[in-house]
């Protein structure tokens, strides 16, 4: 009797080392899984009216996560055998939520992005290029692309005026400019810009008309005269002819000039009769 009291209560020890050494066990813990990357693709005619020349047609596609609002965009397509391509045209994609019944003008763009600019030396006339989107919506819910072309006009830097004024100076003997203003106007880089001048002269002596009122450039200034500046001269600009006879004249004109320094290196103008 004692035995079997005694074996009963080994049995039921073992059946509680049993289950406490299975719930001991080491059980994995749940890792956070990111949802798989997701490719989208359309054929470039889809959502395009007609596919901007010179395309001769393609697939686009959209890499990345479902639910990101950023993901990868993939042109692979080729030219048409007509092509002639400047190196100045990039491709740009249009992403919709939808496309069907609907013209490309009325619809809802949620992204855009440039896939960079189509090279006139494509090999096999074939096209890859790639770029990054950030939509208003999730990648998923982009159900239309189209393609277009742009060329972006270079950034063309911006005109400068220097002006230079003088209240009264002597140009030649007997001969004054009362109230002069001088402008140089153009790109800041370029040699060759625009002159506009504003000036009264008065000629105490009778002059044949045969003369011409000239601005002359240079790159250092002084106050001496053209005729004994030790400045650099660097360009002439021929302004006006001056009125025959005596007297006083307002001159309001403009000229051209193509000096041997850019624009912004003129520092100095000197009025002169020649």
């Amino acid at each position: 009797m004692i035995v079997r009291i005694m074996l009963a209560a080994v049995g039921t020890l073992a059946v509680v080392l049993s289950f406490g050494s299975g719930h001991a066990q080491d059980v994995p813990a749940e890792t956070d899984v990111k949802p798989p990357f997701t490719v989208q693709s359309f054929s470039s005619v889809y959502g395009s009216d007609a596919l901007p020349s010179p395309l001769g047609g393609g697939m686009v596609s959209l890499i990345g996560e479902a639910e990101s609002k950023t993901f990868g965009v993939s042109f692979n397509g080729t030219l048409t055998s007509s092509a002639s391509l400047t190196g100045k045209e990039k491709l740009v994609a249009s992403l919709y939520i939808k496309c069907d019944g609907q013209a490309p003008g009325s619809r809802v763009t949620v992204g855009t992005v440039d896939l960079g600019v189509l090279k006139p030396a494509q090999p096999a006339r074939a096209v890859m290029a790639i770029g990054e989107a950030t939509a208003f919506v999730p990648l998923a819910t982009i159900k239309c692309v189209s393609l277009a072309l742009r060329i972006d006009e270079p950034d063309k830097p911006p005109f400068i005026v220097k002006t230079f004024t003088e209240e009264n100076i002597e140009i030649a003997q007997d001969v004054k400019v009362l109230n002069s203003t001088v402008s140089l106007i153009g790109e800041p880089e370029s040699k060759s810009f625009g002159v506009s001048y504003r000036g009264t002269l008065e000629s105490a002596i009778e002059l044949r008309g045969e003369e011409k009122l000239v601005a002359h450039l240079y790159i250092k200034c002084d106050n001496d005269s053209p005729n004994t500046t030790s400045a650099t001269h660097v360009g002439t600009a021929k302004i006006s002819e001056v009125p025959k006879g005596r007297g006083v004249s307002l001159q309001i004109v403009t000229a051209d000039v193509t000096a041997f320094v850019p624009l912004r290196e003129v520092e100095c103008v000197k009025l002169g009769l020649q």
